[in-house]
């Protein structure tokens, strides 16, 4: 009897020390993500009007992400573009949370359904925008899902698959310079 009570204190005190690990790994991130800057990922104005250049650029703003919603935070600083830039998030579109798997590192964007239409270049450079930001500010963010209205969905407005998470590939340019490509995360389970 006594070694059982023995090993169940034992096994107690192991997924407290665990809890306690996991929590202050996670409040770090979110400290070191409260300070700073963070970078907005933007269309750039050349890549619409001409179909050349990059189609993204960064803009760097300081906000206050020290609260639940910093998700929600940044991604709401798309809808002002800087001069030069342009943003797929306009008025009509509603995030209506954002929810992040401390499993699965997967963050859930939920659209609402109503006004969420366009055609093929909005709704890629949508996807592209939403997880290009989330990306590259969150530490604790590995991937990107869509849903709308809380539901799991094939598409966003009828052109580009979301049944699956998205995430950020690195490569290096013919100039040397590090980009990012918003790929389809293979084999992937529901997070």
């Amino acid at each position: 009897m006594r070694t059982k009570r023995a090993a169940a204190a034992v096994l107690v005190a192991c997924l407290a020390v665990m809890i306690a690990t996991i929590a202050a790994g996670c409040s770090q991130d979110a400290e070191e993500e409260e300070s700073g800057e963070i970078q907005l990922s933007f269309i750039a104005e050349e890549y619409v009007l001409t179909g050349e250049g990059e189609p993204f650029a960064e803009e760097s703003r300081v906000l206050d992400t020290s609260g639940d919603d910093r998700y929600m935070v940044v991604l709401d600083a798309l809808r002002e573009p800087p001069e030069g830039m342009m943003t797929v998030l306009k008025e009509d579109y509603h995030i209506q949370s954002v929810r992040v798997s401390l499993i699965g590192r997967t963050a859930m964007v939920d659209l609402a359904s109503e006004g969420l239409s366009g055609g093929s270049m909005e709704e890629e450079l949508l996807i592209a925008q939403i997880v290009r930001t989330l990306m590259l500010n969150f530490s604790n963010i590995a991937s990107v899902q869509f849903t709308v209205d809380e539901k799991m969905t094939d598409t966003l407005m009828g052109h580009f698959g979301v049944d699956r998470p998205f995430t950020l590939e690195p490569y290096e340019d013919a100039d040397g310079t590090i980009r990012y490509s918003v790929e389809v995360v293979e084999n992937s389970g529901s997070t």
